[in-house]
Order: structure tokens, then sequence, then C-alpha cells
């Protein structure tokens, strides 16, 4: 199974912009989650903008 990862930032929900966290955070984060989560063997850090993309992923 994967894992998707998405931060963003919106202030009216029509529109929203990813945020670009440090490198050591995501790989400190990836690495917690491979490591807790059985069946988790990927872990994605998703940088779609709203729109086209939306909030939940489709």
């Amino acid at each position: 199974w994967s894992v998707a990862l998405r931060a963003v930032i919106s202030e009216d929900a029509m529109t929203a912009d990813w945020v670009e966290l440090p490198p050591d955070l995501l790989r400190k984060i990836s690495n917690e989650i491979l490591n807790s989560v059985a069946g988790i063997n990927r872990v994605f850090y998703d940088i779609s903008t709203k729109p086209p993309a939306s909030i939940e992923l489709e």
C-alpha cells in the first residue's frame, strides 16, 4: 500500500497552494509511517495546486 501526503494552504477553500515542507521533516514523517504502519511500502508527497486538482484525492 501507498500513502500520499498533501499539505496545502487556502484562504477560501476554492483555491489552494501546496506547502513546501523541509526535506528533513518529510524524511522523518516518511520513516515514521514506513516503520509504524503495517503494509505501507511507499510514501508520496503531493504538490498539486487547486485548481486543477481538488483538495481530496480522487
